[in-house]
């Protein structure tokens, strides 16, 4: 089901941001697809940034996972940053420990899920990205539930 889809330029990623998590809700894993240079970094550090995470953010492409703490309630969460463009297969992300990560109730931020589609829960949102050039990108944003 398409949420949401909108062009938008670089100034107004705090407000996409802040759009994308309020249409998250209960949903722990939200995917983000686009070619290199879309921006799926660059929003996944706005989210970030608007969750509250205080340590740098910055692209998992040789660590894989990178763990970020924010508060959440008035109290301590972490979250995933997962970048999944190295796995050769879904067997090298089991190896990595991505599976546990996906399933662990917290929320998580997955860049390239195309790379391993098969260790992607059922219900997801994902977001895809689509560089127009310039500073302008367009966002579309559906929520998944496969049965």
């Amino acid at each position: 089901m398409l949420l949401l889809e909108k062009q938008y330029g670089m100034d107004e990623l705090p407000t996409i941001a802040t759009e994308l998590l309020k249409v998250v809700n209960e949903i722990r894993v939200i995917t983000f697809k686009g070619e290199m240079g879309a921006g799926k970094t660059t929003l996944v550090s706005a989210l970030c940034k608007e969750l509250g995470v205080i340590d740098p953010v910055s692209s998992p492409t040789f660590a894989i996972v990178n763990e970020y703490a924010y508060l959440f309630e008035d109290s301590n969460a972490s979250l995933f940053h997962i970048d999944l463009y190295r796995m050769e297969d879904e067997d090298e992300a089991r190896r990595a420990g991505i599976e546990e990560c996906l399933y662990s109730g917290k929320l998580c931020f997955v860049e390239w899920p195309q790379r391993v589609p098969s260790i992607i829960p059922d219900e997801f949102i994902q977001v895809e990205l689509e560089y127009d050039g310039q500073a302008s990108r367009t966002i579309r944003i559906v929520s998944i539930k496969n049965d």
